[in-house]
């Protein structure tokens, strides 16, 4: 079912749009992907689910197109502690 987004004119974030948005933010915040689904699949797929039954799906759509690098987002992504979680791992791995 599509979530209307208020943002936009007539525009929706279905789930698989959903997806794209936790792959794009984990891309902006420079996370490997693979490796994540890869080494630590249970967290992905954690992750996956706050950010498919999140309300805020369409905001979040909005920043990423706006001002991806803004910080905006921590403030209501149900998966900002963890994504800077596993940020903090990758910078400690580098």
């Amino acid at each position: 079912m599509p979530i209307r987004d208020d943002h936009s004119t007539d525009k929706s974030t279905t789930p698989s749009e959903g997806d794209d948005l936790l792959r794009s933010r984990m891309t902006i915040l420079d996370l490997d992907i693979a490796a994540i689904e890869r080494d630590n699949g249970e967290i992905f797929e954690e992750l996956r689910r706050h950010c498919l039954s999140c309300r805020d799906r369409a905001p979040c759509a909005v920043d990423l197109r706006r001002d991806p690098d803004g910080l905006v987002w921590e403030a209501y992504c149900p998966n900002s502690g963890a994504l800077i979680a596993l940020v903090t791992l990758a910078e400690a791995s580098r």
